[in-house]
């Protein structure tokens, strides 16, 4: 039987409201809807098990952010979705404490690139910090991993993270993919965030 897959909060919350009627309230899911920087932003929150097997998701804070505006050019419109992402990923981790941020995906091709391509655009910072205090002394230590697929290295992406996780104790894992979704508009032009993790390859 052919089930409808997403890895989107959002569009897991559509296809529920599809399938039960949207004046059926969802128990255990909290939806809300706002503006940053001029950009839609759709939270959904999953809130317990009654939540989770509804849509099929661990229980968490997840957000979406709309930046299909982004390609009309309008004005300022790069600086405020910089603003707009980067303002979801200070309210979802820790003020303080080192950051390991993973590249997740396959460089080589370009549906699932976008993980390393996010990680080689990072401010590395935690061998500087020691180095030149001078003049990096202001930054927290930031790390980068691009741990590959398994078809190239052998190695589950999961357990060379954990790995590097148990060397580093870092304060927060920033891990960054392509995500599926069920609909063609939404690709190139939304990001979602989420505080319960990723499982690579879990789109295969």
């Amino acid at each position: 039987m052919f089930t409808k897959r997403t890895d989107l909060a959002i569009e897991a919350h559509e296809l529920w409201q599809e399938s039960a009627g949207k004046t059926t309230r969802l128990a255990g899911v909290k939806a809300t809807e706002k503006k940053i920087q001029g950009y839609p932003v759709t939270q959904v929150d999953i809130l317990d098990r009654e939540g989770e097997a509804a849509l099929g998701k661990p229980a968490g804070s997840y957000r979406t952010l709309d930046l299909t505006a982004f390609w009309q050019r309008g004005d300022g419109f790069f600086d405020r979705a910089v603003r707009a992402v980067g303002q979801q990923v200070k309210e979802l981790t820790p003020d303080s404490g080192p950051v390991l941020v993973v590249g997740l995906g396959n460089r080589a091709m370009t549906p699932d690139a976008v993980g390393p391509l996010a990680a080689d655009s990072v401010l590395i910072t935690r061998h500087l910090i020691d180095a030149m205090p001078q003049h990096f002394s202001g930054f927290r230590p930031v790390a980068a991993l691009r741990p590959g697929v398994l078809g190239t290295t052998g190695v589950e992406s999961a357990e060379a993270v954990r790995g590097l996780v148990d060397r580093l104790h870092p304060s927060a894992v920033i891990a960054v993919d392509a995500l599926a979704s069920r609909r063609v508009g939404r690709v190139c032009c939304t990001v979602q965030f989420s505080d319960t993790g990723i499982i690579p390859g879990s789109g295969v």
